[in-house]
């Protein structure tokens, strides 16, 4: 499978990349299962993920345990991994789960844990931190999505979501803070971003009602 090596805040990260048709191949059994939406694009490096990675080496709250929603091969968790503190890996897709600690364990860190399933029935554990990064992309999956937030975010924890500036990223925000979500958002350099620009990227930053 190809390898590709990303540099996040000067660390070197290795990744593992899976092959397209496979992808294509999970997309096909899900959408037979009736598993609908199945995402054939997780094994992409998508435009938000490297910003991402490098915010939180830079600038993320301390947590004991942090999620990452939908982790496809794992890049922003690696680079959680890499400031010392625990995260578990998740997503929809059993592979890319598997692919994420693989290519953690390739770069060092065997100490990760992963989670397979659905923002439709979010498991019961809770986290301190929950983050993911170009997840917004598809509308029917924000209230999935916001379910899944509202019932694995721990007590005094904070989400932290990363987004490329797709034109449906406002559409989430403007639906977390009607559920009573305080939203802020920031720029690459985790400046408070006064007005949010189509293609621009942003760091979305929830606390709990």
């Amino acid at each position: 499978m190809p390898l590709e090596t990303v540099e996040i805040a000067g660390r070197m990260i290795q990744l593992e990349l899976p092959d397209p048709e496979v992808m294509l191949d999970e997309a096909v059994a899900g959408e037979a299962a009736g598993q609908a939406g199945w995402d054939p694009y997780w094994g992409l490096l998508w435009a938000a993920a490297p910003q991402t990675a490098e915010l939180l080496v830079r600038g993320a709250p301390k947590w004991q345990s942090a999620l990452e929603l939908g982790c496809g091969v794992g890049l922003a968790g690696i680079a959680a991994l890499s400031t010392g503190r625990a995260v578990t890996f998740s997503d929809q897709s059993a592979a890319a789960v598997a692919m994420a600690i693989g290519n953690a364990a390739r770069n060092g860190y065997t100490e990760c844990s992963g989670l397979v399933f659905s923002w439709e029935e979010p498991p019961e554990q809770q986290f301190d931190f929950l983050f993911g990064s170009d997840i917004l992309y598809d509308r029917r999956g924000h209230e999935p999505l916001l379910r899944t937030l509202s019932a694995t975010l721990a007590a005094g924890g904070r989400i932290w979501i990363g987004d490329a500036g797709r034109a449906n990223a406002p559409l989430f925000v403007e639906r977390a803070e009607q559920l009573g979500w305080r939203v802020r958002q920031f720029d690459r350099e985790l400046q408070p971003l006064r007005r949010a620009e189509l293609l621009q990227y942003r760091l979305l930053v929830l606390d709990r009602p």
